[in-house]
């Protein structure tokens, strides 16, 4: 599995959306419990910049993975590598300077 290696920019937007399992019962009571052992996987919107050869290698990289295989990145927030995909990332050509926009999605492999 390889390993993401580029650094985004300094903000990121972190997701977290625990899995739940939950019965409910017909006078308003609701039964909640976690939805399998890893529940609780983490999104991230984050953003590159750099010049359009930069851009082109990441690009390259998460269209090699084409949002089927899992790589391995670590987080800022965590410094603990994990498995993510990317199902979807968008690019804004600016001239020399270039922005690419991506969601890795936790996943357990």
């Amino acid at each position: 599995m390889k390993q993401f290696n580029w650094i985004p920019q300094e903000s990121l937007q972190v997701k977290v959306k625990p899995k739940v399992k939950v019965i409910s019962f017909g006078d308003g009571y609701e039964q909640r419990a976690p939805d399998g052992i890893h529940n609780q996987l983490r999104s991230y919107s984050l953003q590159f910049a750099g010049t359009e050869e930069e851009i082109r290698v990441i690009d390259q990289f998460l269209t090699e993975h084409g949002a089927v295989k899992a790589f391995r990145w670590t987080p800022q927030d965590t410094r603990k590598t994990s498995t993510f995909k990317c199902e979807e990332w968008s690019l804004e050509v600016r001239g020399y300077w270039n922005t690419l926009s991506a969601t890795f999605q936790e996943v357990v492999a």
